[in-house]
């Protein structure tokens, strides 16, 4: 046997090794694989998304040379389909654009993916035996004819079953995705629960009776504002609100301790008449906070001559600044400014913080 008919003998060998069926399976893990990993490469950032597509022809083409081991086009064919497929699914279940990405670039970067699953998807023909290979391809013995129905059928498989696959897989992961998501907004709503656990406090009477009057004070703004405020200034953000909460402070400390600011602050929080008469009854205690107010509604209510004679008279005897400050602003502006804001439930930090400098 001369080394022409040896060579053309393992030309043969190798093409009888073909598997279009095998390749066809290949593909569609291939497609399997590469859609995972570009879901999990979007989900990481979504810029990175559309770098799947040459990466996932490369993918799917390997999986075809490996499963096939063919060297007809109908191997390039079905990498190329198998790889069209993976796309579309991606680009339906938009995972390919996380953002502006120019239409030239997206489709240069398709047909390069669709160019490398073509080159890696079959095989090539050693140099010593391509020579034998082309004889071959002219003579009657070569396996491509009468393939044609077998690869038409490879190609509708492999198209068919990536397209089911690779579907199935990507759904799978957003199921998951989703119940994982709702596993961490748990946790995450969970662990705030617990730190707002970790920052109230009990409201009950041996509980508030644990705290000085400044420090019930502060718990008391704290759950009508959410922030918590030290006895120095400073405060931390998200601290759970509760009126109810803070009118129950405010309420222990206006019955059992007596406490005038704590009787003002209460009466501005519950409004209408109870409201303006425990004001005036803090105010008739002494209270300067609550004497302010006295003449605010005295001036809100068109009686600014009996107002202003009482923010004469409380001026000199003021020791709290914001108090100061309110007075000289009546003074500048007059009572309209003011109205408004006393026709409602507040709690300004004002209230407590030159108090709480008094009480020390």
């Amino acid at each position: 046997m001369s080394s022409f008919e040896e060579r053309l003998k393992q030309v043969e060998e190798r093409l009888n090794r073909q598997e279009l069926l095998a390749a066809s399976l290949g593909s569609v893990i291939g497609a399997a694989i590469s859609i995972a990993i570009w879901f999990q490469v979007y989900m990481f950032n979504p810029k990175l998304g559309v770098l799947m597509l040459p990466v996932s022809g490369v993918v799917i083409g390997l999986f075809v040379r490996f499963f096939g081991r063919g060297y007809l086009e109908w191997f390039s064919t079905i990498a190329c389909m198998v790889y069209a497929i993976t796309t579309l699914v991606a680009w339906y279940m938009e995972i390919i654009i996380g953002g502006h990405i120019p239409l030239i670039v997206l489709a240069g970067l398709f047909f390069v993916g669709g160019g490398v699953a073509n080159y890696f998807a079959k095989l090539s023909m050693p140099i010593v035996l391509e020579e034998a290979f082309e004889r071959l391809k002219l003579s009657d013995n070569f396996p491509e004819k009468g393939t044609n129905i077998k690869g038409i059928t490879a190609v509708v498989f492999s198209s068919t079953l990536a397209l089911g696959v690779t579907y199935g897989v990507t759904f799978m992961f957003v199921i998951f995705n989703y119940q994982l998501q709702s596993v961490q907004e748990a946790s995450v709503e969970q662990g705030q629960q617990q730190r707002i656990a970790r920052k109230e406090i009990e409201v009950t009477e041996d509980a508030l009776s644990q705290f000085t009057t400044s420090q019930a004070l502060l718990y008391a703004h704290a759950y009508f504002s959410g922030y918590k405020f030290t006895e120095l200034g400073s405060y931390t953000r998200d601290f759970p609100r509760s009126m109810h909460k803070s009118q129950m402070i405010l309420e222990h400390l206006m019955k059992a301790r007596g406490d005038r600011r704590a009787q003002f602050i209460l009466g501005v929080l519950l409004q209408g008449n109870r409201g303006e008469r425990l004001v005036n009854l803090a105010a008739e205690q002494g209270d300067h906070y609550a004497v302010l107010y006295k003449a605010f509604y005295a001036g809100c209510n068109e009686d600014a001559n009996t107002g202003n004679q009482i923010l004469d008279n409380l001026y000199p005897a003021v020791k709290e600044s914001a108090i100061k400050s309110e007075i000289e602003s009546v003074r500048s502006y007059g009572y309209e400014p003011v109205c408004e804001e006393i026709a409602k439930a507040h709690f300004p930090h004002s209230f407590v913080r030159g108090y709480i400098d008094l009480l020390r």
